[in-house]
């Protein structure tokens, strides 16, 4: 029976902050303890750059990156812990940080979040393009690790992906080949990256048709 009263009372929000919000929370931190230990223990100098630009949802989100980092911290940490590298992450990202991995032999795999297309990422800062990169890369080898953009997708300006510029093996550069909602960026922050392989499969057998 309908009694005017709103659900969310301060008794019942009490009760769902006891019983559901703080052992939820002390279950996130004690397995993110974990995680910072193993990926502490990884026995290997190579590891995965992860950039987070501050440009992501809206034009400039202050809380972007944090947020982003909360969601995929321990999916992403595992990840690349499995294939031996660790992780280090770089907040409200700039365009020098990507310089800087790139430039970087022991950074083998690279993640870009934030604003984008296939062949550009909207750093914190400033727009990257491929021009930029093809900068970047003057005397420096390729990667062999893999290269991740949770970008939007769409046509090449330049006819390539940028990832294909610092990668030895374009297999391994995976993009979004449209515009996605925040629902795929969540599901491939808590599935490490499975959505987005997807797509690179099909655009693989796509370029290989023509």
């Amino acid at each position: 029976m309908l009694t005017g009263k709103p659900f969310l009372t301060k008794e019942r929000i009490r009760f769902l902050f006891r019983k559901i919000i703080l052992p939820l929370l002390f279950i996130y931190i004690c397995i993110g303890i974990m995680t910072t230990i193993r990926n502490m223990s990884i026995n290997n100098n190579e590891y995965a750059a992860v950039l987070l630009s501050d440009c992501a949802f809206w034009q400039y989100d202050y809380w972007a990156s944090p947020c982003a980092f909360l969601g995929s911290y321990i999916p992403w940490t595992h990840y690349f812990n499995n294939r031996n590298m660790k992780v280090k992450w770089f907040f409200r990202a700039k365009s020098n940080d990507l310089e800087n991995v790139i430039k970087d032999k022991d950074c083998q795999s690279v993640v870009l979040v934030g604003h984008g297309d296939i062949d550009s990422w909207q750093a914190t800062d400033m727009e990257v393009s491929n021009s930029a990169v093809a900068k970047m890369m003057k005397d420096v080898s390729k990667k062999r690790g893999e290269w991740l953009q949770l970008s939007c997708g769409g046509e090449s300006k330049y006819f390539m992906k940028m990832g294909e510029l610092v990668m030895e093996d374009k297999r391994k550069v995976y993009t979004y080949s449209k515009s996605v909602t925040t629902y795929a960026f969540v599901f491939d922050a808590l599935s490490g990256f499975r959505y987005l392989k997807s797509l690179n499969r099909k655009y693989l057998d796509m370029t290989s048709i023509l």
